[in-house]
């Protein structure tokens, strides 16, 4: 008996073998369950929802690259891309407004102005900074010396802008980034609540009047003691606050969305804001300089942004719409969607990636099952129901297959027509003979395809 033993254990493993293999393998696939959720797309066809949330993402920012007017020389390839509203700062350090009390200079920033307009947008002017010759200690952004003249700066500022050239509609936002640039503080002096007080009284008395927008704060990340801060000053003392600010550069989307949970929180003490726009006024995979910028990840990271959080922000501004005209440390370009003209002046993805979301048209559709890399927004043009999904991943790793289901259509033929964000589209004929059609679509990392379901007859 003794001498079968290794013989009859041999035989037990080989039997327990597929079993310990199996077991192996659901473990491997339940933490791939754990680690996040798979996408499944449903589409009601027939409910929709208010026009596209467009507005969210056709807005573009210009940083401080060169003291001149960057936007006249691409105006056609800015306008292209539908902007509603363009944001442009260093409006009095850079542009030269302020010459002294009461002697102001508008010549250089109404060329910026005036590009503005010509590609179709409003213009978003950040009010900043505190020109030199009028900031204590003689240095750029600080506290001004007098008030009253800076008050007057301002009002001219909005006079000149909404009423004099009568361009309804201009947002003004009270500073780019207080807290670093001049290094303003919600609670203590250099104080914001001042800065904001004092500018916000004049924009309203030089702008009315004429419709426009006022708000702030600008800073440099969502905190929320800024924000409370804001909403107690204005609220207690009449001051108008018609939109809420902040930038966010980060890899990770669900750091935007938690920004949002959190100002639901604040909002939540505040009714009377409840419904204020919320707007993050630059925005971007990284502040720092990134070869993403370059490449197609900065594209798909504003296409997922893009699907997350409308509903839930009003705009966002990606920075900037022009590289400023040396390279960087990295050896990237610059944080643009445009090259400097000393680089050809060549769009990149990310230009890219908003013409893809304009192809959203009409209104927007009931759908619900995005997943944790894979989301999506639907819309109803005509008769065609889009659907897009994004597969974002910031380690260009995950793949999936998603299936797309269609509710509430009529059985009938259509044309499924799949246009992949920088490629080119194919189309197939389906026979629907079902309420419910489904389409299994397969997504490489960092891919985006834009599907459109058309019948033949109805």
């Amino acid at each position: 008996m003794k001498q079968n033993q290794p013989l009859k254990k041999t035989i037990l493993l080989l039997l327990f073998l597929p079993i310990v293999v199996l077991a192996v393998k659901t473990v491997v696939d339940l933490r791939k369950g754990a680690a996040g959720i798979p996408a499944n797309i449903i589409v009601n066809t027939k409910s929709t929802q208010g026009p596209v949330p467009s507005n969210l993402w056709q807005n573009l920012a210009q940083g401080g690259e060169e003291a001149k007017d960057m936007i006249q020389p691409v105006i056609s390839q800015v306008k292209a891309l539908q902007p509603k509203l363009i944001r442009v700062d260093h409006l009095y350090d850079y542009y030269n407004v302020y010459i002294g009390p009461g002697n102001y200079d508008f010549s250089r920033l109404d060329q910026v102005v005036n590009s503005i307009l010509a590609t179709g947008a409003k213009p978003m002017l950040s009010i900043s900074y505190t020109p030199a010759n009028m900031a204590q200690d003689n240095k750029v952004a600080n506290q001004p010396t007098d008030w009253n003249e800076w008050s007057n700066l301002v009002f001219s500022t909005a006079k000149r802008y909404s009423v004099d050239k009568k361009i309804s509609g201009i947002y003004y936002e009270v500073w780019n980034e207080p807290d670093l640039f001049g290094g303003w503080h919600y609670g203590r002096n250099p104080s914001y609540s001042t800065l904001y007080s004092y500018t916000a009284t004049a924009i309203q008395k030089g702008a009315s009047p004429i419709p426009h927008k006022i708000g702030g704060p600008a800073i440099t990340a969502y905190y929320s003691n800024w924000i409370k801060s804001l909403f107690k000053l204005c609220s207690k003392n009449h001051i108008p606050l018609d939109f809420i600010s902040w930038h966010k550069y980060s890899k990770n989307t669900q750091d935007y969305l938690n920004d949002f949970e959190n100002l639901n929180k604040i909002l939540s003490d505040y009714p009377q804001y409840f419904n204020i726009e919320r707007l993050i006024t630059e925005v971007g995979p990284n502040s720092e300089p990134d070869i993403w910028y370059d490449n197609k990840m900065s594209g798909i990271h504003l296409i997922s942004l893009a699907t997350q959080l409308s509903g839930k922000i009003h705009k966002i501004f990606p920075f900037e719409i022009i590289d400023g005209p040396t390279k960087r440390h990295d050896h990237s370009l610059g944080w643009g969607m445009i090259s400097h003209s000393t680089n050809g002046a060549k769009e990149k993805p990310r230009y890219y990636a908003i013409q893809f979301l304009n192809k959203l048209q009409g209104q927007r559709l009931a759908s619900t099952g995005d997943g944790s890399w894979v989301t999506s927004l639907s819309t109803k043009n005509s008769q065609t129901s889009q659907v897009l999904l994004v597969n974002y991943d910031s380690r260009n790793q995950h793949l999936e297959s998603v299936p797309v289901t269609f509710q509430n259509l009529i059985p009938t033929k259509y044309q499924l027509k799949k246009t992949p964000y920088l490629g080119s589209y194919t189309t197939k004929i389906i026979n629907v003979t079902q309420s419910v059609h489904t389409e299994n679509i397969y997504m490489e990392p960092n891919t985006a395809i834009l599907l459109e379901l058309t019948p033949l007859s109805f």
